[in-house]
Order: C-alpha cells, then sequence, then structure tokens
C-alpha cells in the first residue's frame, strides 16, 4: 500500500496525506454526535409520554375515588393524539378498568408506559394552634394508568436529525477536502516547480531558475536550488571550454600523429628505394667470382645494409602500434622457415666478435606446419638475437624453438634467447619494455641503436597473446622466454609439385619490369635474366600500358609510386582489358604498410613484395606466378 502510495504525484500524496486524518476525525465525530442526538431524540419522547401519563393520573383521582366511568372516558379522550393511541386507566379501588383507543388505523409500532394513580394527602391545620398535621399515611397508589404511545413521531424525528445531520457533514466534508485541495496546491506547486527544475539540471539544461515567492523554508529551499544551479551552469562553462581546448588539443595531436605517421612512411619508402638497390646488387655481387677478402667486405656491407633496414622497420612499426594499425596475419608456415636465412648474418656477426652462436628447433616441429604471422615472429626473433649480440662480448648465445602439443589441433611454441652478455639490473627490469629505453644511457652511446626493439617484441606479444618473460643478472647475461599457442597440422609433401618449384620453367618467359629508379629498375632486370627470363621495362604505368598493347608479357613487376601514372590506376586499366584480366601483377614497392597492401588487392594485384627484397623470395614468388598460370592454361 505504501509503494502505491509513492506512484502517486506530489500534490495527490499532500492531498492525501491532509486529508486522511481529517475524515477520520469528522467520522469519529461525525457518528458520536448523530448517536447522541438519536438518543437525546428518543429520551425526550420517553419524558413527553411520562409527563402525559401522570397528568392523566392526576386528573384521574377524583374519577377513580367516586368511580366515575364516564369522567375517566372524558380525560382518556382529552388526551389522545398522534403520539398517544391507547390509554386504559385501572381502578385498584374497584378492580375495574377503562379503556379508549384511537382510530388511527396508520400508527404501527408502538411503546408501552404505566404510571401509579396516587390518592393525594390532605394537610389539617390546627385551629387552635395553627400548626399543619403531617402526621397523615403516605400517598396510597388507587390505580394505574397505562399508556401506548406511536413510535412514528420518533422515527420521523430521527430520520430528520440523520438527514440534517448528513447534510452538514457533507457540506463540512466538502469544504475539508476544498481546503486541503487548496493547501495542497500551494505546497505541491513550488515542490512540483522544484522537481521539474531538478530534472532539467540533471538533463544538462542549466540556464533556468525558480522563481521563489513568500517567506520560509520552501523560499530558501528555492533560493539554494537556484545558487547550486548558477554554480553548475558556471563549472559545466568552464568544462564545455576545457573540453573544447581538449578537442583542438587532440586535433592537433592527431593531425600531428597523421603528419608523424605521413612522415615516416614517406622517409620510409624513399629509405627502402636505395637500399633495395645496395642490396640487390651486393646480393648480385656476392655470386660473383670473389676473392676472400672481396667476400668479407661484401657480407660486412651486406650486414650494415640489413641492420639499417632493421632499424627502419622498427621505426615504421612502432608508428603502426602506437596508432594501433598494426595487424597480425595468419598463414600456415613451416617453423623451420624462421631460421633459415633469418640468423645468418647474426652468427658471422657473433663469429667476429668471438663468441660461440647456437640456434636449434625441436624435433616436434621438424614434420608440422603451423598458423600465424611469420613475418612477426621472425621480426621477435631478429630483435631479441640482435640485443644479444650486441650487448654480449665473451661466452655464447643459445637460440632455441620447442613445441609442445597440447592436442591434435594446439601446440604450445616456446622461444627462449640466451646470452651470456652484460645483464640489466633487477630494479629496472619493468622499464627495458619502454618505448627509447635503454637499461644504461651509456649504453646508447656506446652500443647504439633505437631503443624500440624490446618495445616492438613486447606490443607483437600482446597481439599475438603471448607471455614474455624475462630473467636477467647484471655481468652474468640474460634469458628472454617467449610462449604462445597456435594451430597446426602435418607438413604437407610438395614432391608432387616439382614443376612449380623448379627454375627452369622460368626460361624463355617474358616479365614486364614497371619501375622509375633506374638503378632498381637494372638491378630487378638483371636478376630476371639470370633466370634466363625475358625482360620488358617501363617508366611508369603509361609505357607499361603502352607496351602491353605491343606484346604480350607473362608477368608484370610493379612499382606503385611513379610519374604521369601510379601502380594503383595502371592495374585498374590492366584488368579492364578481358584478355590481360589473369595476367599476374605482383606488387614490387618501397611501400610498407598495411593499407598500400590492401589497397594492391582492391584494385587487382596478386601479391605484395616490399623492398628491398631477397632474390630468393622473388624468385619464389616469381615461379608461383608462373606456375598457377601454366596450371591455369593447361586446365
Amino acid at each position: 500500500m505504501l509503494t502505491r502510495f509513492r506512484k502517486n504525484t506530489l500534490f495527490q500524496q499532500i492531498l492525501i496525506a491532509g486529508v486522511s486524518p481529517a475524515l477520520l476525525l469528522f467520522f469519529s465525530l461525525f457518528t458520536y454526535s448523530l448517536v447522541t442526538r438519536l438518543n437525546d431524540a428518543s429520551q425526550s419522547q420517553l419524558e413527553i409520554a411520562t409527563r402525559i401519563a401522570e397528568n392523566i393520573a392526576a386528573s384521574s383521582e377524583l374519577a377513580i375515588i367516586s368511580d366515575n366511568e364516564s369522567q375517566l372516558l372524558d380525560i382518556m379522550r382529552s388526551a389522545l393524539s398522534k403520539d398517544i393511541i391507547a390509554i386504559s386507566i385501572v381502578n385498584s379501588l374497584t378492580g375495574n378498568q377503562s379503556y379508549l383507543k384511537s382510530n388511527n388505523k396508520s400508527q404501527q409500532a408502538t411503546e408501552s408506559l404505566s404510571v401509579p394513580i396516587y390518592q393525594s394527602s390532605i394537610e389539617i391545620n390546627d385551629a387552635i394552634t395553627g400548626d399543619t398535621d403531617n402526621s397523615s399515611d403516605a400517598p396510597t397508589i388507587i390505580g394505574e394508568v397505562r399508556i401506548e404511545r406511536s413510535t412514528d413521531q420518533l422515527s420521523k424525528l430521527q430520520q430528520k436529525i440523520i438527514v440534517v445531520s448528513s447534510v452538514i457533514g457533507v457540506l463540512s466534508i466538502s469544504l475539508c477536502i476544498l481546503m486541503a485541495w487548496l493547501i495542497s496546491r500551494r505546497l505541491s506547486k513550488p515542490l512540483a516547480e522544484i522537481n521539474y527544475f531538478t530534472k532539467n539540471i540533471s538533463a544538462g539544461n542549466l540556464g533556468h531558475r525558480l522563481t521563489v515567492q513568500g517567506e520560509g523554508e520552501l523560499a530558501e529551499l528555492q533560493n539554494h536550488i537556484n545558487e547550486m544551479a548558477k554554480s553548475l551552469e558556471s563549472h559545466q562553462l568552464e568544462l564545455t571550454n576545457k573540453l573544447a581546448q581538449l578537442e583542438i588539443a587532440k586535433a592537433e595531436a592527431d593531425a600531428a600523429n597523421n603528419a608523424k605517421s605521413l612522415f615516416l612512411a614517406t622517409m620510409t619508402h624513399e629509405l627502402r628505394t636505395p637500399m633495395n638497390g645496395a642490396l640487390g646488387m651486393l646480393q648480385l655481387l656476392s655470386t660473383t667470382e670473389l676473392n676472400q677478402e672481396q667476400n668479407h667486405y661484401i657480407e660486412i656491407a651486406k650486414s650494415s645494409s640489413e641492420h639499417l633496414l632493421n632499424i627502419v622497420n622498427n621505426i615504421l612499426d612502432f608508428s603502426k602500434i602506437e596508432k594501433g594499425d598494426l595487424k597480425l596475419d595468419k598463414r600456415l608456415f613451416s617453423p623451420t622457415s624462421l631460421f633459415d636465412t633469418l640468423l645468418t648474418p647474426l652468427a658471422y656477426e657473433a663469429k667476429e666478435k668471438g663468441l660461440e652462436f647456437n640456434y636449434v628447433i625441436s624435433p616436434e616441429l621438424q614434420n608440422i606446419e603451423i598458423y600465424g604471422d611469420d613475418t612477426r615472429i621472425k621480426q621477435i626473433i631478429l630483435n631479441l638475437a640482435s640485443n644479444a649480440v650486441k650487448f654480449t662480448h665473451d661466452g655464447s648465445i643459445a637460440i632455441a624453438l620447442q613445441g609442445k602439443p597440447i592436442n591434435q589441433h594446439q601446440l604450445k611454441v616456446t622461444l627462449t634467447v640466451t646470452d651470456t652478455g652484460i645483464g640489466i639490473e633487477e630494479a629496472i627490469h619493468n622499464s627495458v619494455f619502454d618505448s627509447f629505453y635503454q637499461a644504461d644511457g651509456s649504453n646508447q652511446r656506446r652500443y647504439g641503436g633505437s631503443g624500440l626493439g624490446l618495445a616492438i617484441v613486447k606490443r607483437l606479444c600482446e597481439l599475438m597473446n603471448a607471455s614474455i618473460q624475462m630473467t636477467s643478472t647484471v655481468s652474468k647475461g640474460s634469458q628472454f622466454t617467449i610462449s604462445w599457442h597456435c594451430e597446426y597440422k602435418e607438413q604437407v609433401d610438395e614432391a608432387a609439385h616439382d614443376v612449380a618449384v623448379s627454375t627452369s620453367i622460368l626460361a624463355g618467359k617474358k616479365v614486364l619490369i614497371v619501375e622509375d629508379n633506374p638503378v632498381n629498375q637494372m638491378l630487378v632486370a638483371n636478376i630476371v635474366k639470370r633466370w634466363d627470363m625475358q625482360v620488358i621495362t617501363s617508366n611508369n604505368g603509361e609505357e607499361c600500358l603502352h607496351a602491353l598493347q605491343q606484346q604480350k608479357v607473362d608477368l608484370i613487376l610493379m612499382d606503385l609510386q611513379m610519374p604521369v601514372m601510379d601502380g594503383y590506376e595502371t592495374c585498374k586499366q590492366i584488368r579492364q582489358q578481358a584478355e590481360l584480366a589473369s595476367l599476374p601483377i605482383i606488387a614490387l614497392t618501397a611501400n610498407s604498410v598495411q593499407e598500400d597492401k590492401d589497397r594492391c588487392f582492391a584494385v587487382g594485384m596478386n601479391d605484395f613484395l616490399s623492398k628491398p627484397v631477397s632474390i630468393h623470395t622473388l624468385n619464389e614468388k616469381v615461379r608461383y606466378w608462373i606456375s598457377a598460370t601454366r596450371r591455369d592454361n593447361s586446365h
């Protein structure tokens, strides 16, 4: 019931609270007053009837003594009325009874009343002394008067009392309710305004104010609420100004971040383009006849170039991680491919420092393929191994990749990189994964580096849902352990596809190289010529389209950023020609961001290679797409 009461409006609650006790008190007093008045009316009628009976008894005394019945009848006849409907007088002296009844037939309910008739005593005065003689006997009962009176009159009187009282009661209740309604209205109106006003405040509308009327606690409350609204409006304005400033600062920060990202992407492209030429020429030079000293110099130049490329990749990847743009791929690869040529330059560097450099892959990983992003896993291995070689002067470096099957489809892979280097103080173990941080500021001057290696490793581990642990002791060395779960399956025998890996299938095939940089154009041309392929070159997309109209080619190696017409537009126009719809197009570009890769596939390119690219990787891609076209044509 209390819950139902609370659901009423504020006005209704005040009205009910004011009217309820007043009605309870009114009905209590009304009932008591009505019952009292009804009892008084009944008692009054009884007293009237008693007086009539007493008058009859007094008038009948002489008639009783004289036994004069006619006189008694006259007395009774004179006493009959609407209320007195029957009278009987009993003469106790003679035993006679006189009875007279009214002829009024409408009387129904009656009440009887009897009064004794006394013989009055006579006072006798002494003639001599003048004293009154009170020695006579007490009054003697000589008869009895019985009357029957009608209750109709009493009923009418009581009904009249009820009607009048009810009318007065209804008027009183109406007046009470009206007064309660007016008082409730007067109290609830400002409270309802306060309620509505506070709802507006909670909704953020702070511009309005309450109209203060009168004095007292309610007016004081309205003043306080107005002051509160004013204070909130001031704070809201201040907060809005701060938010606007934050929005401006955020927009400026976003613009600066975008500018930084654009700068990094541009610089990466500009760095990768000449590095592709330098590394490619070094790879070509290493395939020629060289003496031991020349080979030594080439390996140093290749190691230095690859180190520079790793720094460039780290900076670009860290920018992607900061923006949240770095996504992991999921593809099948053999775990044994992770160490293929990745660690060769580091092993050579470790050998130059007189370090023992060992790496091993457990037998459980030899004949299976796992799902994951092999490029990012290689980046983790390279960063950890590079740090191990960099900070180790004596002793050894050990890299182990182990696998432990969980079930028929899942595998736990653990990578461990252990060194006997300078170690890291325990107090700063949690800081080594921060960006641009090295354990000792002097290390950056002594060992160089960007300080991004471990930061990128940690972010990549988070993306892979991998755990990373580090144990390190100063002057004794460090160990990094990374574990993650992945799906795996048994390795498929590729012997049936020997044709896809045979270099002989490239002989005589015609490749169109679309590249605006003359060094890179010459480099790629010299590489594919070594595979006995025919080479056609174009400096931009427009020349490419013209060359395709002149002769048929088997494959296109397409740069993206070129003058006149870029690689994206060129690919779109090629795919619009039905006869060239299945022509393999491989993007060969210094761009390395995911957006560029996605855009290449969106316009119809078949594959994507980022400069600088190794001769081995380029050979694999060219052989794959030449073989795929050959298989399609055979069906």
